[in-house]
């Protein structure tokens, strides 16, 4: 198993919600307003530093995780988004 994870730019969650159901994912859990710093500068969600973020993430087996990961990579890159991040990481244990 593996989990495919999105730090989304609040803006975009809406389009990351709809790739996992057209990849057909079956199911996503989303944190929302997540706030920190890094090299696209603070994301706080407030009236200072506008951009929240959002945590998203689904998990698939090993055999569609890549793929659906390569499509949402492949979308979030022709929107121009620059924010948002991707990662594919292994699922160790569900209880």
């Amino acid at each position: 198993m593996k989990m495919v994870l999105v730090i989304a730019d609040e803006a975009r969650v809406d389009d990351f919600r709809g790739y996992c159901m057209d990849l057909g994912c079956g199911g996503y859990t989303m944190i929302p307003v997540l706030q920190g710093a890094g090299r696209t500068g603070i994301h706080a969600g407030d009236r200072v530093h506008p951009g929240g973020l959002v945590a998203l993430f689904t998990i698939l087996p090993d055999e569609k995780a890549g793929a659906v990961f390569d499509e949402v990579t492949r979308r979030r890159d022709a929107a121009g988004d620059q924010v948002s991040r991707l990662f594919l990481l292994p699922v160790d244990r569900q209880a």
